[in-house]
């Protein structure tokens, strides 16, 4: 398996959930279900606002996410429930390190302005060489857009790009669109079978 470009994405893999996690506070403190939360965080505020794909700004998700509370509050201040749950795992960002010299990285990822923020915060962008955010390119892994994106950018052959996500259906259409996948589980589990690809092309 020989690849030239290995894409990451960061919550799930290079960092914690921070978004699933800040939904499991929300849903804590609004009395809701995960499920429930999900639905208004994850799909009426980030992506049938557009905010996810950048295509409207976050004072929207915000108020979106009010509206289906049926609250009159500004929650912009909950913020922080999503932004500290996103500090990049040091482990991770050590096996990207090691991997540099043989790969082009990149990170590929439905984030919004929020990721440049933690890359003030943390400096972890150095580590890469190309980005595909949502928030900047107006589609997210639910388009098939979205895929297409890093040969088009990069000229490199579909074929020779791999994706490290945690999520099956991502996995799935990367596939679809003729790149290689791999479902992260494991920040152990991922090192092994990176550095059995890169014994492979040795």
């Amino acid at each position: 398996m020989n690849s030239e470009l290995i894409l990451f994405d960061f919550g799930g893999v290079l960092a914690p959930e921070g978004f699933q996690l800040g939904i499991l506070i929300l849903s804590r403190m609004f009395s809701k279900t995960y499920k429930e939360m999900y639905e208004i965080v994850g799909y009426e505020a980030g992506l049938r606002s557009g905010y996810t794909a950048g295509k409207t700004g976050e004072s929207v998700f915000w108020k979106t996410l009010s509206e289906n509370l049926g609250i009159k509050d500004d929650l912009a201040s909950l913020r922080y429930v999503f932004l500290d749950n996103f500090q990049p795992r040091k482990d991770m960002l050590e096996l990207v390190s090691e991997l540099k010299d043989t790969y082009r990285l990149g990170i590929f990822s439905d984030q919004t302005n929020w990721i440049y923020e933690l890359d003030e915060k943390y400096d972890f962008f150095r580590y890469f060489d190309c980005r595909f955010i949502s928030y900047d390119l107006g589609f997210t892994k639910h388009d098939s857009e979205f895929y297409r994106i890093p040969s088009e950018k990069t000229g490199i052959d579909p074929a020779s790009i791999l994706v490290v996500d945690d999520k099956p259906r991502v996995v799935d259409n990367c596939i679809k669109a003729g790149m290689l996948g791999y479902l992260f589980t494991s920040v152990s589990a991922c090192r092994e079978y990176l550095a059995g690809m890169k014994t492979a092309i040795t």
